[in-house]
């Protein structure tokens, strides 16, 4: 099994980079990986904003963050 299956087994949402799958238990330290790396950004969309949309994601919904896709893998 591929590191980017692993992570869709085991991840709440899996957010896909330009340099690999990065998987997160939960709304809160994605959003702090995005802001973190650059990929969202603070200026256009706050903290809360985005946390909220991460949030209220449905299973299988994708989103695009500045030039990465976050995907909600399952629920908690």
């Amino acid at each position: 099994m591929s590191a980017g299956g692993l992570l869709r087994g085991i991840s709440e949402f899996v957010i896909e980079t330009p340099d690999g799958d990065v998987g997160f238990a939960s709304a809160g330290p994605a959003a702090e990986f995005l802001f973190g790396s650059g990929f969202a950004n603070p200026n256009r969309e706050p903290h809360w904003h985005l946390r909220w949309c991460l949030d209220r994601m449905v299973v299988g919904e994708s989103m695009d963050v500045g030039h990465v896709r976050v995907v909600r893998e399952a629920t908690p």
